[in-house]
């Protein structure tokens, strides 16, 4: 004769009757878990990077030339004149797109500053 020992987990704890009859909804609840989980680390990590980046452009506002690689001038095909670089106008340098947010930010923040209707005074 078999006999049956008394446990003290409820029989809806451990056959998840608290989602429905249905076993996928527990699966279907887990996998949303794991997903908002996910999602919420990568728009962490995203957040941290686009921080980081803004802050080197922050710092170093200007990178090099991509035309002329950071030169300034072009040489001659024989090598004994150049002219200066058109899109750096020789400097060898260009603004850096975080710079140019940076830049498009303090704009609008000191355009809602100087407004004129700051009110009745």
């Amino acid at each position: 004769m078999l006999s049956r020992a008394a446990t003290a987990i409820p029989h809806a704890a451990t056959h998840r009757s608290y989602l429905g009859s249905d076993p996928s909804a527990a699966a279907t609840l887990t996998a949303t878990i794991h997903t908002a989980g996910q999602v919420a680390t990568v728009l962490l990590i995203v957040t941290i990077v686009v921080a980081f980046y803004l802050f080197t452009c922050l710092v170093w506002p200007f990178g090099k030339c991509r035309r002329c690689k950071g030169v300034g001038k072009f040489k001659s095909p024989f090598g004994r004149a150049y002219r200066h670089c058109g899109r750096c106008q020789g400097s060898g340098l260009r603004v850096r797109l975080g710079r140019h947010v940076i830049n498009h930010m303090r704009a609008v923040r000191g355009a809602g500053q100087n407004s004129t209707s700051k009110g009745d005074k």
